[in-house]
């Protein structure tokens, strides 16, 4: 194929005009009709060699530089670019919040951060550390960080410094996971809010029918936002077992050994009675819980019943299936990632949306 071969059209072919220009340009690039480093014709004058209007070439220019055979360079044109150079169509940062860090939040991230960069979306990330896990945030690593030019901001989390930060910078930023009606109006977001709610309505509706009259409720932070306290009726008591780990390079970790020291100095107290149902707020504290239960001799559901807060692919291993209220990091990031590219798409945000949460009947109750 010559040069000018590449811009004769045929308006009867059965394919459009931008399809036929498209593809005739992606050949000469591919036959070196066009190097690297070549300049394109400009849109006007690719307009005139096809005889067309000039959207024909520009909606042409669109796609090859989509797919990676040319940049636009400002004052210049559009260069044919090296076989397989990756085009990235701008930049995303994704904000990591030191006491958020966990198996959930992990795998979370990198599925967003995978879905957005098929795309061809470069995504960055920043780390916010916070003084002794829990202390203050430490935000200069994020303040210079914003200093750089970026079309979204994600924030996994609600962190009210980290937001307030980001919102001085003029960015874009998306919210995931907030309370309904309580951020929108300070952050220009999508949120993906909690599924929580119904989930936590289906065990409640489990215990009624089941006639549980006192349950442990254990979890590692005074701020619970899975409290089932405010949806059980009255006649079902809840006592709290709050677990705080020493904080450590291992504190996640470290929940389950604290899980275990905690449940089983209240299971083998003479002076308390037996709950009917252990509620666990996490994951982890789950794992410790267990070997607590075993400890303290109960069998589980004959003796105790259990309900654990787990995260797709991270529950504690036991060998009955567990009743359980999951959390899909998987799906949730699969939803974040569509709702983001349609907003790097179009510069709209498209509202919230609920996380996938379902409560799941076992055998451990």
């Amino acid at each position: 194929m010559e040069r000018n071969e590449t811009y004769v059209l045929d308006s009867a072919a059965a394919e459009t005009l931008t399809e036929q220009l498209t593809g005739n340009l992606r050949r000469a690039i591919a036959n070196g009709v066009f190097k690297p480093g070549d300049k394109l014709p400009g849109v006007r004058q690719m307009a005139e060699l096809c005889g067309t209007s000039v959207q024909v070439p520009i909606a042409a220019m669109k796609t090859l530089a989509a797919e990676g055979f040319v940049k636009a360079r400002p004052r210049i044109g559009c260069v044919v670019l090296e076989e397989n150079r990756k085009v990235w169509r701008g930049r995303v940062l994704i904000v990591h919040v030191g006491n958020h860090a966990n198996y959930s939040q992990n795998a979370f991230v990198n599925e967003v951060s995978t879905l957005i960069e098929s795309e061809n979306w470069r995504v960055e990330h920043v780390f916010v550390p916070r003084k002794e896990g829990f202390g203050d945030y430490i935000l200069e690593s994020l303040r210079k960080k914003l200093t750089e030019k970026f079309d979204l901001v994600l924030l996994p989390a609600y962190d009210q410094p980290v937001i307030e930060m980001v919102k001085k910078s003029g960015i874009s930023c998306m919210l995931i996971w907030g309370l309904p009606g309580t951020i929108r109006s300070r952050v220009d977001c999508i949120m993906l809010y909690s599924g929580m709610r119904k989930a936590l309505m289906d065990f409640v509706g489990h215990c009624r029918t089941n006639g549980i009259r006192h349950i442990i409720q254990m979890s590692f932070d005074d701020a619970m936002p899975t409290d089932i306290r405010q949806l059980l009726p009255k006649v079902i008591t809840v006592e709290d077992i709050i677990v705080r780990p020493e904080f450590s390079p291992l504190r996640v970790e470290s929940f389950s050994r604290c899980a275990y020291d905690a449940l089983v100095a209240r299971l083998t107290d003479r002076r308390t009675r037996r709950p009917d149902l252990i509620y666990f707020n996490d994951d982890y504290l789950a794992r410790g819980g267990f070997w607590a239960l075993e400890k303290a001799g109960l069998r589980v559901p004959e003796d105790i019943k259990v309900v654990t807060l787990t995260n797709y692919g991270n529950a504690p291993f036991y060998p009955k299936t567990l009743t359980r209220i999951e959390c899909n990091p998987y799906r949730n990031a699969a939803t974040v990632a569509r709702l983001a590219l349609r907003f790097l798409r179009t510069r709209r945000f498209a509202g919230s949306v609920v996380e996938d949460v379902k409560y799941i009947r076992g055998e451990t109750f």
